[in-house]
């Protein structure tokens, strides 16, 4: 027998009524209210990573709003270094990393920064080994301060010698 054509049956089932988590995604449900959370307790730790070209991090751009995925081997060789073998002035630019000083000449250097277009720390190193006698020294732009002082220009004075300085997060100087 069927049923007439304007009767209709309705079921209260539960939706979703199976729901599983699996790696690193974890599933809860407390009072009715489903819960989707990331089970970091399931990430294996590692000091190194085997494969760096064929494993991915996630990153996220904050002006955009976009995920991506990045091969770690980008990550850690992600650096860029400058020598710099003409004489001075320079100036260290936004993008620098890691200058390396290895002017051709006898003469002392001077490395200009300006530190409101930097983000990441830059790394000065004598490449030549004479800092001792030709000093390598690193000026603010006018107004920013260098380790705590105003316009205060930091003297690498020792043959092989480096120093890393760190921009404060509002461009004001470097520590």
């Amino acid at each position: 027998m069927t049923l007439p054509a304007n009767i209709r049956v309705n079921i209260g089932a539960p939706f979703p009524s199976l729901v599983k988590g699996g790696g690193l995604v974890s599933i809860q449900k407390a009072n009715g209210i489903w819960t989707v959370s990331l089970n970091f307790a399931a990430v294996q730790k590692s000091a190194t990573v085997p494969d760096p070209a064929n494993t991915y991090v996630l990153v996220w751009n904050a002006l955009t709003s976009v995920f991506t995925l990045m091969p770690m081997g980008n990550v850690s060789t992600n650096k860029s270094v400058r020598i710099i073998a003409t004489p001075g002035p320079q100036a260290a630019q936004p993008a620098d990393d890691v200058i390396i000083i290895k002017q051709a000449v006898a003469a002392p250097f001077v490395l200009t920064v300006d530190w409101s277009q930097r983000t990441k720390p830059l790394m000065v190193v004598d490449g030549k080994g004479d800092a001792g006698v030709n000093n390598i020294t690193i000026t603010p732009a006018a107004g920013q301060t260098q380790l705590a002082t105003v316009n205060f220009s930091y003297v690498i004075a020792g043959n092989g010698g480096n120093v890393v300085l760190t921009p404060l997060p509002d461009g004001s100087g470097a520590y």
